[in-house]
């Protein structure tokens, strides 16, 4: 039986354009994958046979909303796909229930994506509750708990942090959030296609394309919950959200589409869609408890050699509260990663931290050059001078 992590899941004749580096880019944007670039260009082809390409491309559509079913857990018919996940994210703040003095439970590590729309709301009265990160970077599910009143009307939560990496867990909170009557909303961009997920709680789920699932940009998705939140109406429609866009009363009311397809508002990118149902394809064939397996092994044996470099890791170190995102900190992130890119090392820099990611493609000897990269770079960037 080979060790985990001793040779990758997918290898490198399966992508497009990777150079020497090792890839830890993830956490922004994975690699050009060759399954996925055929999907996109026979779907794009499509257009070419009239009637009969609509058909592909409606057909490659339902297939992706499929793929997103079952890494989600749910059913097919509650997915509805957009532009991207900012533009689900728009959807549910101006579409959301609420009066003012009434609340929204955020956290510090959230993403512009998922908080500024309810931001936006309260010049109205809405109050957005920001709950803060602990000094050692944790945040317990209590406190994020303890912020919820009687005036709460939703906590919105990325399953995965884009800060630090932190996962959260869904079900203590949505098993409160169910208990108390509060809509649970959550963003899985930073873990869905890396590890399992599970949104049974959650009223609403949201999540980017272009990351841990393979795919390209421009495709966003939103998985509705209809027994938790039932009748909702998105804040935007448009003429796919309308179930008969010929009916006589078109001009007297709107006949929303009955699941989440309502969700959806216009002409979408279809080509990109068919091309994120391909990446979803690729770790469902995979499977996801070993891409999960996987990618755990890789990030603790990163945070194990930074911690011994003295670098402050903000990732947790226990395997069910991080997922592929191994993040530490230092003042000059973003040159960091510049120059972690000129010793052939791929990762993110900005914000006073830098953050590593590791997935399918991924080996030992890509935390070991990571490694070697950082011993590298903290000789040009080492944290006393920079800090001083």
């Amino acid at each position: 039986m080979s060790l985990i992590g001793a040779a990758p899941l997918l290898d490198a004749s399966n992508f497009l354009n990777l150079g020497d580096e090792a890839y830890l880019y993830w956490g922004a944007h994975s690699p050009a994958v060759k399954r996925v670039e055929d999907a996109i260009v026979q779907s794009y082809r499509a257009k070419s046979l009239g009637e009969g390409g609509r058909d592909f491309l409606y057909a490659a559509e339902s297939h992706t909303r499929a793929g997103i079913a079952r890494l989600t857990g749910r059913d097919a018919a509650e997915v509805g796909l957009l532009g991207d996940a900012s533009t689900a994210w728009s959807a549910i703040a101006n579409g959301w229930s609420w009066k003012p003095g009434d609340n929204i439970v955020i956290n510090e590590y959230e993403h512009p994506a998922v908080f500024a729309p309810f931001l936006r709301l309260r010049r109205y009265g809405l109050e957005v509750r920001v709950v803060p990160r602990q000094e050692d970077w944790e945040m317990p599910a209590s406190s994020i708990i303890e912020a919820c009143d009687e005036r709460t009307v939703a906590i919105a939560v990325s399953h995965v942090g884009y800060v630090s990496g932190l996962r959260h867990d869904l079900n203590e909170l949505g098993a409160f959030a169910e208990q108390q009557g509060i809509p649970f909303l959550v963003d899985v961009s930073h873990s869905l296609g890396v590890i399992d997920v599970d949104v049974e709680y959650a009223a609403l789920t949201v999540t980017a394309s272009y990351k841990w699932t393979l795919g390209p940009y421009g495709v966003g998705a939103v998985v509705w919950n209809r027994d938790r939140l039932p009748d909702f109406e998105p804040g935007s429609v448009g003429w796919r959200s309308l179930e008969n866009m010929f009916t006589d009363r078109r001009f007297d009311e709107i006949n929303w589409n009955a699941d989440g397809t309502r969700f959806q508002m216009g002409a979408p990118a279809l080509a990109d869609i068919a091309g994120l149902g391909a990446g979803i394809d690729t770790i469902l064939d995979l499977g996801i408890d070993r891409v999960e397996a996987h990618s755990s092994v890789l990030a603790g044996a990163a945070i194990d050699g930074l911690e011994r470099r003295g670098l402050e890791v903000i990732t947790p170190r226990d395997p069910d509260r991080r997922a592929g995102n191994v993040a530490f900190l230092h003042p000059a992130g973003e040159r960091f990663a510049r120059a972690l890119a000129d010793e052939g090392v791929l990762v993110w820099g900005g914000d006073g931290r830098v953050r590593a990611s590791f997935h399918v493609l991924n080996t030992h000897s890509d935390v070991e050059r990571l490694l070697a990269g950082v011993d590298a770079v903290l000789e040009t960037f080492p944290l006393e001078r920079i800090s001083a």
